[in-house]
């Protein structure tokens, strides 16, 4: 064989072997450090809304989601229950998505209840449940469970969830998955120290952490854990996600300092979802209306000056700092396009 012919065919193996090596391009969201990236390689930071969904008389988000929208949000956490039917939670990914929000769904039935965890890994594992996230993978993020149990060991914790994530991975899922604190989702530093070890068990390293702020004390003890938490994900890279919050008032209904949290998870490019929409009233601190955005769901009908300083007033709100993904359906002019963060 020529010297040519020789050099040719090392260089053809070369690139090949290159070819091979090279990662295969993500098609669902996926993380980069603590970073959220669409399949398209758009960044983006979550800024949305709850809505208990199941409750509601709009149980597939119908009409409810084009609500959200005019917020600007960019992302939606869905209410479901392990008898939520599959056709339902087709149809609800799918018009979130139809809206341009990225659709976060969580189990509820395990909040407050750490033995009730395996209900809530054994909806997602269902053959029906997982084809249809399968089907939504493109967009779709899974909450395990929200808010599992009250006082839990690190080491029952790291073990349950390290469980819960084999099995889900197993069952086909690989969309980013979320895992909330225990303490009805306010306990924060245990979660935190817990991601490497949940990062490690899973095959596509696509774990997001999350509390919720229901937090209580002065003014300051209520400040601490947002300090905590950003100072800790800053410095460990830790893909976290506030997942109910800011929150006008603590699990007490006494005032917490929402405004200035909003202008802290702003600077540290933290996402958050706020509690809730108000489809469905709350039932805690309701003399305060402190946890119903709107009345009955509509855009506009704020409730309270907290819900509409989260959706539109206040400069950190979602109309202020929400950016869609220009890949999603409807994301509007002014959206995030790869390597444009």
């Amino acid at each position: 064989m020529k010297l040519t012919s020789v050099l040719t065919a090392f260089a053809l193996a070369l690139g090949s072997i290159s070819a091979e090596a090279q990662p295969a391009k993500p098609d669902t969201m996926h993380l980069r450090g603590r970073y959220l990236y669409t399949a398209a390689g758009e960044r983006v930071v979550l800024r949305g809304v709850n809505e208990m969904f199941v409750l509601s008389s709009d149980p597939t988000g119908a009409w409810t989601m084009a609500e959200i929208a005019k917020t600007g949000a960019n992302a939606v956490r869905i209410f479901t229950m392990p008898d939520y039917p599959a056709d339902k939670l087709d149809a609800i990914l799918g018009n979130a998505v139809q809206n341009g929000l990225i659709p976060i769904a969580e189990c509820h039935a395990a909040t407050g209840k750490w033995e009730k965890l395996g209900e809530c890994v054994a909806y997602w594992t269902r053959p029906d449940i997982a084809a249809v996230i399968a089907k939504h993978r493109r967009w779709v993020l899974v909450n395990i469970a929200n808010e599992a149990g009250t006082t839990v060991a690190r080491d029952t914790f790291v073990a349950a969830y390290v469980d819960a994530i084999g099995r889900i991975r197993a069952a086909g899922i690989d969309v980013p998955l979320v895992i909330d604190g225990s303490d009805w989702g306010k306990e924060y530093a245990m979660l935190l120290d817990s991601w490497r070890a949940f990062d490690r068990a899973d095959p596509t390293h696509a774990i997001l952490v999350s509390a919720h702020s229901y937090w209580a004390g002065t003014e300051e003890e209520r400040k601490a854990p947002y300090r905590a938490i950003i100072a800790r994900v800053l410095r460990d890279d830790i893909p976290f996600l506030l997942g109910e919050g800011p929150t006008a008032t603590g699990w007490d209904c006494k005032p917490s300092p929402y405004r200035w949290a909003l202008t802290e998870l702003d600077k540290a490019d933290i996402g958050w979802l706020a509690w809730s929409w108000g489809l469905v009233p709350n039932g805690d601190c309701r003399a305060a209306n402190s946890y119903d955005i709107t009345d009955g769901g509509r855009f506009g009908r704020w409730k309270a000056p907290s819900g509409e300083a989260l959706m539109v007033t206040h400069p950190a709100s979602i109309r202020n700092t929400s950016r869609r993904p220009c890949s999603i359906p409807n994301a509007g002019r002014i959206c995030v396009r790869a390597g444009k963060e």
